[in-house]
C-alpha cells in the first residue's frame, strides 16, 4: 500500500514540476519577445538621434526628402534646422529645439537600457530555475524506475 502511495506522489510531483517547466518556457518566450521589441525600438530610436545629428549639419535651405508614412517620400527644402516638433503623445506636438530633442533621445535610450538590462536579468533568472526543474525532474523520474 505504501509502495502505491509513494508512486501516485511522484507522479503528482513530476506533473506539477513538468507545468511549472511549461509556464516558465511560456514566460521566457513573452520576455524573448519584449526584448526583440526593445531592440527594434532601441534601433529606430538611434536612427532618429542620427537624423538629428544630419539636420544639425545640414543648411536651411537644403533639399530632403519628407516620410509621408510607409517608405513613401516627397522631395522637400528644409527651411529651419533649429527647432523641430517632437511628439509628446495623444497626437500633441510641442516645438523643441534639435538639442533638446537630443535630450529627450538619450533620456528614452537610457530608459530603454535599463527595460532591456531588466529583461535580461529576468529571462536569466527563469532559465535557472527552469534547469533546476529539469534536475528535480530527471530525479522523480529516476525514483519511478
Amino acid at each position: 500500500m505504501a509502495d502505491k502511495k509513494t508512486d501516485i506522489e511522484l507522479k503528482r510531483q513530476v506533473e506539477e514540476r513538468y507545468m511549472m517547466l511549461q509556464l516558465i518556457s511560456g514566460q521566457m518566450q513573452e520576455i524573448q519577445k519584449e526584448i526583440a521589441a526593445m531592440e527594434e525600438k532601441a534601433s529606430d530610436v538611434a536612427g532618429l538621434k542620427n537624423n538629428l545629428k544630419c539636420l544639425a549639419e545640414s543648411k536651411a535651405g537644403s533639399k530632403s526628402f519628407s516620410s509621408l508614412g510607409l517608405g513613401t517620400y516627397v522631395e522637400s527644402e528644409i527651411k529651419n534646422t533649429e527647432t523641430v516638433l517632437v511628439n509628446v503623445g495623444a497626437g500633441v506636438f510641442v516645438k523643441k529645439t534639435a538639442k533638446e530633442a537630443e535630450e529627450i533621445i538619450g533620456k528614452q535610450i537610457s530608459q530603454l537600457d535599463s527595460i532591456n538590462a531588466q529583461l535580461t536579468e529576468n529571462l536569466t533568472m527563469l532559465a535557472a530555475r527552469a534547469q533546476e526543474l529539469e534536475g528535480e525532474l530527471q530525479e522523480l523520474v529516476g525514483a519511478q524506475q
